[in-house]
């Protein structure tokens, strides 16, 4: 009785337990992540000379973002968590700038990304779909074998 109320656990931190490699997402998740990149990459064409690796189109859609009127890029990009709760309102702070302070700018990227979870919400409802058919599969087996007295 004693010993229970003396031992201290401190409470988790839910943000240090996500891996930031984000190998916890479903497959349509990762595989539309991976297509929003490749396809805001493509935005940004390499010029006349330069390289066309990830790093060298990212530095280009970086040169973009920083171009606008959304200052807050600077600060996301800065983010070493993408996951923690600090960086998911500097994102949301970043979308709000986009889509109602400079939307003209913005466009392009803003496209991108509406395309991109359009996709996305069409994959997670077949994923889910699936996954509920597979839950209910496993059920129906689980119980085959029992009979009803």
């Amino acid at each position: 009785m004693g010993i229970a109320s003396s031992i201290q656990i401190p409470p988790a931190k839910p943000e240090q337990e996500k891996p930031e490699d984000f190998s916890d997402w479903p497959y349509p998740m990762t595989a539309n992540a991976e297509l929003l990149i490749k396809n805001l990459y493509g935005l940004f064409p390499p010029r006349a000379g330069e390289s066309s690796t990830d790093e060298a189109a990212e530095a280009r859609y970086s040169e973009f973002m920083r171009g606008g009127g959304c200052n807050v890029f600077k600060a996301l990009e800065d983010c070493e968590r993408p996951r923690s709760t600090k960086c998911k309102q500097i994102a949301e702070m970043l979308f709000n700038c986009m889509y109602y302070s400079h939307p003209d700018y913005y466009q392009p990227v803003m496209a991108v990304f509406e395309c991109t979870f359009e996709q996305l919400e069409k994959d997670l409802e077949v994923f889910r779909a699936k996954k509920q058919r597979d839950e209910s599969f496993e059920k129906a087996n689980l119980f085959k074998g029992f009979k009803r007295f």
